[in-house]
């Protein structure tokens, strides 16, 4: 069953018109309204036989009230609807209002109290302002050239049963799942200060699961994702490869693994790091300290801090965090899965440079945050639905080029190891220190490619191995369609990656 995503184009009007009454009348310091439909289809195969497949829609809508006496505090209400909903979109609309603005009123209350304990240190956790934004009417659709939603369900399903069934037949490989997801959104906007924007977006998510079996049991999961149509299964992806491609090369990889050598602890060695092992580098131990409300420690209790930011007077703005060679971006204007217009403040999508040649510069933020901060917002305020609260997320989070070639960076090593694929991170509290493991690893000796190594990573200090990067310049970004954050957590995609690197580090392993 599907709800035409065109309805939300429909109902745009009367949510606008009944946030505007509402302001009218409550006169809160400010609020918005986020409404969303989408159409999904899903298949799941394992070992060849499909073992579930669904198509169904979501109606989510979220209000959201800053209000306050004294000090200005929010309130948030979100809700699923169904079909029959639509029809009294305006009163619901209302309703949720009115509820988030009570809640805005009793946490204004609250906030009071906490602050007036802290006193000074509040400033760095709480705001009573905004940042400025345009106010805007606008569209926004990323460009997708196959629906998701004219294939039928079984469409889905053989697919997935053909590409598990031939990669079942790979020898060394034990067991296999192959799963699509697929489908189309359409999100409105609207806020107290006259903005209305409509965002349109498609999704397409194969995911890959190899076990295999040799001299050791090897396992590997990995998507190959894009908010695009279902082109992505053709090769247009960040992974270049058809499904059928992506799903052989991780089957075979997997299946050379378990016949590998385990590596081997050793400590501080050249370490030389693929783009696409470079996802996790950038998310884990860059982008996530480089989210505002993280470094504000407003997320201290369920995810961490940020090592270079203690407190408004104490941190490591303008100050060196890493080499000259490193720079990282968020960028929501580039096409990957963190591609958006506008965030879910209505803040129009911006590009910010967290480190610049190894110089800290800038977070991602939200519209209160930045006021904080004296920065300008940058739009990164974004829930995984309209049901949930926006928090700070990364974009586009990846290292910028270096000068560097990567055979280069290859010829002069010595004696180190090439690291190729992202597996599992652990990452320290305050994110400055990291321990992730890889896909494989190949031993360099003499500036070749020798051994190929399984149960590898690579663990530093982050600090140090940021000074000690030398970057190439063949960037190249994956989509990360799991990012989780908050309480309760919310699952966002993001992009992330990079070039290759090259720096000092402890290759984990058997001690």
């Amino acid at each position: 069953m599907f709800v035409q995503i065109e309805k939300a184009t429909e109902l745009k009007q009367d949510i606008f018109d009944a946030v505007q009454k509402f302001s009218a009348k409550q006169k809160p310091a400010m609020a918005d309204v986020r409404f969303e439909i989408s159409n999904g289809q899903a298949a799941y195969a394992l070992n060849g036989n499909v073992k579930q497949a669904t198509r169904d829609y979501g109606i989510e809508i979220g209000a959201r009230v800053f209000a306050g006496k004294k000090m200005v505090a929010s309130g948030f209400i979100g809700k699923s609807l169904g079909e029959k909903d639509l029809s009294k979109i305006k009163e619901i609309t209302a309703q949720m209002l009115e509820v988030a603005f009570k809640r805005a009123k009793l946490n204004s209350i609250e906030k009071e109290k906490t602050a007036s304990k802290m006193k000074e240190q509040a400033r760095g956790l709480y705001s009573t302002a905004f940042a400025e934004i345009p106010v805007l009417r606008k569209e926004w659709e990323k460009e997708f050239r196959e629906n998701p939603m004219d294939k039928d369900l079984d469409f889905y399903i053989k697919r997935c049963e053909e590409v598990s069934k031939r990669i079942g037949k790979i020898s060394g490989v034990s067991a296999n799942s192959i799963g699509l997801m697929a489908g189309i959104e359409k999100k409105i906007f609207t806020n107290s200060e006259g903005s209305l924007i409509e965002q349109t977006r498609a999704i397409t998510e194969p995911s890959v699961f190899i076990s295999a079996k040799g001299t050791n049991e090897e396992t590997f999961h990995e998507w190959m994702s894009d908010s695009k149509g279902l082109e992505v299964l053709e090769g247009d992806n960040p992974h270049g490869k058809t499904l059928e491609e992506f799903a052989e090369y991780l089957a075979e990889g997997t299946a050379e693994l378990a016949n590998a050598k385990t590596a081997k602890f050793e400590k501080d060695v050249e370490i030389i790091t693929d783009p696409w092992f470079n996802t996790l580098v950038s998310h884990e131990i860059c982008g996530h300290p480089s989210e505002a409300d993280r470094a504000l420690k407003r997320e201290t209790a369920w995810a961490g801090r940020a090592w270079w930011f203690n407190n408004m007077d104490e941190n490591m703005f303008g100050k060196e965090v890493g080499s000259p060679e490193m720079t990282i971006v968020s960028d929501p204007t580039f096409f990957g899965y963190g591609n958006y217009g506008f965030d879910d403040e209505g803040t129009p999508a911006k590009k910010v440079v967290n480190i610049e040649n190894g110089i800290l510069k800038g977070f991602m933020n939200s519209r209160e945050t930045a006021a904080i901060l004296n920065a300008e917002p940058n739009g990164h305020m974004r829930a995984n639905s309209a049901a949930s609260v926006p928090l700070i997320r990364m974009s586009n989070t990846y290292f910028e080029k270096g000068t560097w070639k990567k055979e280069e960076l290859i010829e002069e090593t010595r004696k180190g190891y090439y690291i190729i694929g992202e597996k599992t991170p652990s990452i320290g509290e305050s994110r400055q220190n990291f321990n992730i493991t890889c896909w494989k690893a190949y031993r360099i000796e003499n500036g070749e490619i020798m051994e190929l190594y399984r149960n590898a990573g690579i663990e530093y200090d982050s600090n140090k191995f940021f000074k000690s990067i030398k970057a190439a310049n063949d960037v190249m970004h994956f989509n990360v369609p799991n990012c989780g954050k908050g309480t309760p957590m919310q699952t966002m995609r993001l992009s992330n990656g990079g070039p290759h690197l090259k720096g000092i580090a402890n290759l984990t392993g058997k001690h």
